[in-house]
């Protein structure tokens, strides 16, 4: 379980009801905005449907797709999941040891700036520079994966990791970051999956 994170200094996001939508650090929301003015200098938003107003206004719009999709769920250790960003020395020792490139399934609320290529789940997330769909294409090179903790999502995230590392023509591992409740993890189906094949636990 990643430890819990508290900060005395937030930045609050406000709909034009004067509504507080969602709460950010200021690191998060400075990373927000740089790769919202670098994604629309490299012309990512061109191809955006509606067009982009502002950061202000995908930055509410963002912070409404991540509490839709937490609602969906009432377990509550799959909502706090969607609040769950690794600690910067954990992604920092990937890079470096590892040689971590890209993060799959993350978002642009939880991304590592660190990290050139990420890929999330919504389309919309292309404004701040993602890439989208990861299952669309097998994963390759040297990866992190750090999913909601729903059953069905770790299954199908682990799944594709493996059927994309079998059939690879080149160097590829990916780095998946998964829960294991009460240190068990012999009854979950991502893991009985890693059994089956050539996975390494750490």
């Amino acid at each position: 379980m990643l430890p819990e994170v508290y900060t005395d200094t937030v930045a609050c996001s406000y709909n034009v009801d004067e509504k507080c939508k969602g709460m950010l650090t200021p690191k998060r929301l400075n990373i927000l905005r740089k790769a919202f003015h670098r994604a629309k200098c490299s012309g990512l938003h061109d191809h955006v449907q509606p067009p982009p107003i502002s950061f202000a206004s995908e930055l509410v719009g963002l912070i409404a797709r991540k509490d839709t999709s937490a609602t969906k769920y009432t377990n509550k250790r799959i909502k706090d999941s969607f609040a769950r960003i690794l600690p910067s020395h954990i992604t920092a020792a990937f890079q470096k040891w590892a040689l971590v490139t890209k993060e799959k399934l993350a978002s642009p609320l939880d991304h590592d700036p660190k990290f050139p290529h990420y890929w999330s789940e919504h389309p919309r997330d292309k404004v701040f520079g993602a890439n989208t769909n990861a299952f669309s294409s097998r994963f390759s090179g040297f990866s992190i994966c750090h999913p909601i903790y729903q059953e069905n999502t770790m299954l199908l995230a682990t799944r594709h990791a493996i059927y994309s590392a079998a059939v690879s023509t080149e160097e590829t591992a990916t780095f998946m970051l998964l829960p294991s409740w009460n240190k068990k993890m012999n009854t979950n189906p991502y893991a009985t999956l890693c059994r089956k094949y050539p996975c390494t636990h750490v």
